[in-house]
């Protein structure tokens, strides 16, 4: 059972929590804490109730921008109701104002209507590829869910289409906030490091990496944050992953920035290649097994040749020698071809022939 720091009502899938009456250093974590933690419990609108609130300081400011960015790509709507003008001003400063909808009252809040909610809209771009969707796009949303809808307008995917395509994917998928925070994963992600749904959310990304390599991994977290770029699928080696039960496993992980208005996203994807090595070992087999048959092959090919020719030259040999002579050069030449006959089958099929060739005697054929 979860158990709420602050109290919280439950309408359906929306959650309204009371946040305490001042929010400051020593606090701002559990309320950070309480947001998500609702957020991970499913809730499609949060609303955090600030009304007794009379102080925040810039530590619970930043508290709530944790907050709204996992909103953001759970799909949750996140709305603030703040009374008191000093904490308004704190929000203003911090910028929150233009992330987060504030009210100002409870009842303003319940009362916003579906269709002003845009899915998931900071993680959408508009076609140049820079900053949030622009207002047409949510008005054509709008539009959908009124039921007026044409052929591009059903393009549009809606959250909930958007996560079970992600949980369709093969390779696991993590999405990583500019702290290193993992604040989405697919179901394949799940089941490859051995983790229930939910589990991974909010946990540093060194989770997923060996006790030994994860402060070599901040590290070189901190230098790709300072320039990062697309980096391709294999294009590091050795690569390893850790389960939840300890065990280890050979990955390969393309990664790909996502600037979004929230913040800097780091979007990984994750292939488990512990098949993929058996498949490169099998390979190696077959080509080691190909190349000593080859071998095999032209042993045998340089043996009968030089048989045969062995063979041809006693019988050149015969022709011109006396009968008792020329009957020993027929019997070393046919002996060679005997020799030659039974190789054949033997290093081919690896058994003799088990027949005995019957020489013919230099007075005629048997």
């Amino acid at each position: 059972m979860f158990k709420d720091s602050y109290p919280v009502q439950w309408t359906g899938e929306q959650a309204v929590v009371t946040l305490p009456e001042h929010i400051d250093v020593s606090n701002a974590g559990q309320v950070r804490e309480e947001l998500l933690t609702l957020i991970n419990r499913g809730a499609v609108t949060l609303i955090a109730d600030m009304t007794a609130t009379l102080s925040c300081d810039r530590a619970g400011a930043n508290a709530v921008a944790r907050a709204h960015k996992r909103a953001v790509v759970s799909g949750t709507q996140l709305r603030l109701v703040v009374t008191a003008e000093i904490v308004s001003r704190v929000f203003t400063i911090e910028g929150l104002d233009r992330l987060v909808s504030i009210y100002p009252s409870l009842e303003a809040a319940i009362a916003r209507t579906p269709e002003e909610i845009s899915p998931v809209p900071t993680l959408v771009r508009s076609p140049g590829g820079d900053g949030p969707a622009p207002p047409r796009r949510a008005a054509r949303a709008r539009r959908l869910r009124k039921g007026h809808r044409n052929e591009l307008d059903a393009a549009v995917i809606t959250p909930t289409v958007l996560r079970e395509l992600i949980d369709a994917l093969a390779d696991g998928l993590a999405l990583i906030d500019d702290e290193g925070t993992l604040a989405l994963v697919n179901r394949t992600m799940n089941n490859m490091f051995g983790y229930e749904p939910g589990e991974l959310i909010g946990r540093p990304v060194e989770t997923l990496i060996p006790v030994g390599l994860r402060a070599a991994h901040r590290r070189h977290r901190a230098a790709y944050a300072q320039a990062p770029t697309a980096r391709p699928m294999g294009a590091r080696a050795r690569l390893v992953g850790m389960r939840k039960d300890g065990a280890t496993f050979p990955v390969e992980i393309s990664l790909s920035p996502v600037p979004t208005a929230t913040g800097q996203f780091t979007l990984a994807v994750i292939r488990d290649t512990t098949t993929a090595g058996q498949h490169d070992d099998l390979i190696h087999l077959a080509q080691a097994a190909a190349a000593e048959q080859a071998h095999n092959g032209l042993k045998l090919l340089d043996s009968v040749l030089g048989n045969l020719l062995k063979a041809g030259l006693s019988l050149q040999a015969a022709i011109d020698l006396s009968d008792g002579a020329a009957a020993q050069h027929i019997t070393e030449a046919l002996s060679r071809l005997d020799d030659a006959i039974h190789e054949i089958p033997y290093d081919v099929f690896g058994t003799r022939t088990g027949q005995s060739t019957t020489h013919p005697s230099p007075d005629g054929w048997q």
